[in-house]
This record gives structure tokens, sequence and C-alpha cells, in this order.
């Protein structure tokens, strides 16, 4: 759902990177109060103007997400870039074009579809097969985050057997980003693992989600033994 001035509905997707977060400390022995405050200061510095700091710090950094929540595009964009920094340090890489290398992002969005899956998009997991979700439950989630004008673009092509391709229109979309597109992948590769797709693999040669390209069609290669 789009709710005023470019909000949509990504409480959900935000609630997973925080927990996604939370989880990493956890599982490598990092202080996660210590690093949520290096990711505040972070996204407060990456917001771009004061306005957006603020909406940073009241909407997002200082109390509970719920997954009903509406917030801009750039919030997302800003707090992966952020979690990146304070997690790996300057450097580290914000996406990445193949789940063989995975990245942070990547990862974020391979949390967040593992946790869906048994959450808040239960029942567009339930009795799926791999081929059946990709054909419509991931078309049908990004429909209800972000709207009928970016999902109506979709196309979803089944190119053999396991194997799959996603085109992706993302004319107009403020989200779309390469750090994006990662977590797309990352989504993807985590919820055919949670489908039962054996060593999914996905692949994104050219990023069209950058200043300047003359398509702005994200293409995805999908596949699993």
């Amino acid at each position: 759902m789009v709710g005023n001035e470019n909000e949509v509905q990504l409480g959900d997707f935000i609630k997973g990177r925080l927990l996604f977060v939370e989880d990493y400390c956890k599982k490598n022995g990092l202080d996660h109060a210590k690093v949520m405050e290096k990711i505040r200061a972070e996204a407060v510095r990456l917001s771009g103007s004061p306005e957006r700091a603020e909406i940073m710090e009241k909407k997002f950094l200082s109390g509970p997400v719920l997954s009903s929540s509406f917030l801009p595009y750039w919030v997302d964009r800003v707090f992966l870039e952020a979690m990146t920094l304070a997690i790996k340090g300057p450097g580290a890489p914000l996406f990445t074009r193949s789940s063989r290398t995975p990245c942070l992002t990547f990862e974020a969005g391979r949390f967040n579809a593992q946790r869906q899956a048994e959450g808040i998009f239960k029942l567009l997991f339930d009795r799926r097969t791999p081929e059946d979700w990709l054909k419509s439950s991931f078309v049908t989630i990004n429909r209800k985050c972000y709207g009928d004008s970016f999902a109506d673009k979709f196309v979803v092509e089944e190119v053999g057997p396991k194997r799959f391709r996603v085109s992706m229109d993302n004319t107009g979309m403020e989200k779309a980003t390469p750090m994006d597109c990662s977590t797309e992948m990352g989504y993807l590769c985590g919820a055919l693992e949670k489908l039962g797709a054996k060593d999914p693999v996905i692949t994104h040669d050219r990023c069209n989600a950058v200043p300047g390209a003359l398509s702005k069609v994200c293409v995805f290669e999908i596949g699993w033994s």
C-alpha cells in the first residue's frame, strides 16, 4: 500500500532490518547496543538534511516500528548503508551481483524473507512450491508493499526446469538502488530456501537502478538444483 508523500507500507521490512541487526550481533558476539548507536550516528549523518535526520530519529530510531507503519523509501536506503558501515566499516561492499558473493544488504533481505514466511506473509508461503511462489506470491508481496503501479510491471518468466527470470521496472521508484536490488536477491534466495529449493543461485549481472541508466528494468536470473 502507498501512503502520502512517497510513503509506503515498509514497516515490517524495516522492523526486519532491526531484527536482523540484533540476530547478527548475537551470532557474531557483538554488543548490540553499541552497534545500534553506531548505526544511529551513521543514519543521521547519511540522511542528507536536518528534516530527514529528524524523521529518521523520531519515526524510526526512537521507538517501536509497527508492521503497518508507512515510511518514505529513503529510510530503508539510508538504514542499509548505515548498517553496513557500522558493522563492516568503511569500504565494505554495499551491494552484490550474485548470491555466491553475499553482502550484508543481501543477508538482510534473506533474513526478512525467512521471518516473513513464518509471520506476516505466512499464507503466501504455505503449501507453495518454489515455482508457485515465484509466479504469484512474490508479485503479491511487492504489490502489498509498493503498490499496483510497481507490481503491474513485473515480468516473471519460467525459462526452464527450476529456472526463472524476474524483470522489475524501477521507473519512478525512489527505492531503486543497487542496494535495493541486493535485498531483493537476498529475499528471493531466503524465500526459495524456505520453500525447499536446494542451493538457489540468484544473479543480477547488470544493475539499471543507477542514475543515468537508459533503462530502469533490472533482471534477475534464478535457479536451483
